[in-house]
């Protein structure tokens, strides 16, 4: 290719563009961070908790595998409201960006252009959907460590940066234990790699992933929240809840429709790379991260995350050899953290409190009017803001909580779906809890069978209402 001069000003600026981007995200969806403030809140005033403080359904056994995580976000919260996450969420676009970039500089030979571009691509990505204040903001930093640290030590063996995986290790599974497991699989392709090599380090990796694994029983749930996954996740939550379904391109859930897409272009666009561009090679390790992530993303819309970091900035290795050069040397670490400053200032400007749903409204006007203790039935987006006000309604969006397998009592969670879908005997449902409000979607049965009953619409929002017996 004929060579590509690009000037090192237009790549800063660049390197910001995902931040600038972020200013923009808008984070009323995310209906989960609300039990998560409200656990981080319990957690400090009454310690780690066994049992579920949260619904009506106080005997429940839990297992808080985000403990830490909902400790941050709840004192961010406290402190600085929604701006907080605001800030939060820029400060790790912000380490992404430059963590990919590093691992792109490594794998291409430091081919500056390039691993700008591919930072820039992979974070944009990730931002269409993934980058919100959620646990997983924590746990995408983390794969993007162990990348970076096994990468080093694939160039040289007796790197020091691979004993601070089992630091990564710990800070996971008290952060997000139900993820904790895809640090291994990030690192077993590069495993298989070395025994094909007959690499003698390889015995130094797995001594390390030994001691990944031991470390892990480091928490406040021990074994439960290691084995998490196996413990508390089944099939029968995974049609119901977006990010567990599977690819599926006909699907009427908006969420699941637009991953699915996604996945097919960036899976149809890098295989056409591999095909066009046969000038590059592509490792074993690579190679095998890009054929598990791929079939991951199809059983779970979830993984299509996992699929973009483990598999966009590799391409930095398949296409290092394309000609292109900055006018300036290399970027310069300090001006990039100084510009990262001043973009996180002028894009504050702005940013808006975005932490807001429409349910927050009729959640409060419950809080104004009544006690505590009224008895909630709520469909499954609106009791975790329920819960945050100090209510403890039936059902919330912590799915695998209300399963027998995880709560070691009732199948709560096929009840609920079953009363949304009409296939339960309402009034008999309606006795069983004594519930005295109705927090239901518009298009729901609950709402009909309430509409066309002797209860009273005390609150109207834009697609819910509230009703009271």
């Amino acid at each position: 290719m004929k060579k590509i001069v690009f000037n090192k000003k237009i790549c800063y600026l660049l390197l910001l563009l995902p931040l600038v981007i972020n200013a923009f995200a808008n984070y009323s969806s995310n209906e989960d961070i609300w039990y998560i403030m409200r656990y981080g809140k319990l957690i400090l005033k009454h310690g780690f908790m066994h049992t579920d403080l949260l619904s009506m359904h106080s005997s429940f056994h839990i297992v808080i595998q985000q403990s830490f995580s909902n400790i941050i976000f709840y004192l961010i919260y406290n402190t600085l409201n929604s701006y907080g996450f605001f800030l939060l969420c820029e400060l790790y676009v912000a380490f992404y960006v430059f963590i990919i970039y590093k691992i792109c500089m490594l794998l291409s030979n430091k081919n500056t252009f390039l691993s700008i571009i591919l930072a820039v691509i992979t974070c944009l990505l990730m931002q269409t959907n993934y980058i919100t204040p959620r646990p997983q903001l924590f746990t995408y930093l983390h794969i993007l460590l162990v990348i970076y640290i096994i990468e080093s030590f694939r160039k040289d063996n007796k790197t020091k940066l691979i004993y601070i995986l089992p630091l990564i290790s710990l800070l996971q599974i008290n952060l997000h234990a139900s993820m904790w497991y895809i640090l291994f699989l990030f690192l077993i392709p590069y495993v298989i790699e070395l025994v094909v090599k007959r690499n003698k380090n390889v015995l130094k990796i797995i001594i390390i992933m030994i001691i990944m694994f031991l470390i892990g029983f480091i928490n406040p749930y021990t074994y439960e929240n290691v084995f998490f996954p196996f413990l508390v996740y089944n099939n029968q939550i995974n049609k119901y809840i977006s990010e567990l379904c599977s690819v599926n391109l006909s699907s009427d859930i908006l969420y699941v429709l637009f991953s699915s897409i996604l996945f097919y272009i960036l899976l149809t666009i890098q295989i056409l790379i591999f095909i066009y561009y046969k000038k590059g090679k592509l490792s074993l390790s690579h190679l095998l991260l890009f054929g598990g992530l791929a079939v991951m993303s199809l059983i779970n819309v979830r993984s299509i995350a996992f699929f973009i970091i483990g598999s966009i900035p590799f391409l930095a290795e398949y296409l290092k050899d394309i000609n292109a050069e900055l006018s300036d040397d290399y970027i310069d670490c300090k001006k990039y953290i100084f510009l990262i400053i001043v973009a996180i200032i002028t894009v504050s400007l702005i940013n808006k409190n975005r932490l807001v749903s429409d349910i927050n409204d009729g959640g409060n006007y419950l809080k104004k009017h009544y006690k505590n203790d009224i008895i909630v039935y709520t469909d499954f987006d609106y009791g975790s803001y329920l819960e945050y006000l100090g209510f403890h309604p039936y059902f919330d969006t912590r799915a695998e909580v209300f399963t027998k397998k995880a709560n070691k009592k009732e199948d709560i969670f096929t009840e609920a779906m079953e009363v949304q879908e009409g296939k339960y005997n309402i009034d008999i449902f309606i006795n069983k809890y004594k519930f005295t409000h109705f927090v239901v979607s518009n298009d729901s049965y609950m709402y009909v069978y309430l509409n066309n009953r002797s209860t009273k619409r005390i609150y109207e929002g834009s697609d819910y209402t509230i009703f009271e017996k």
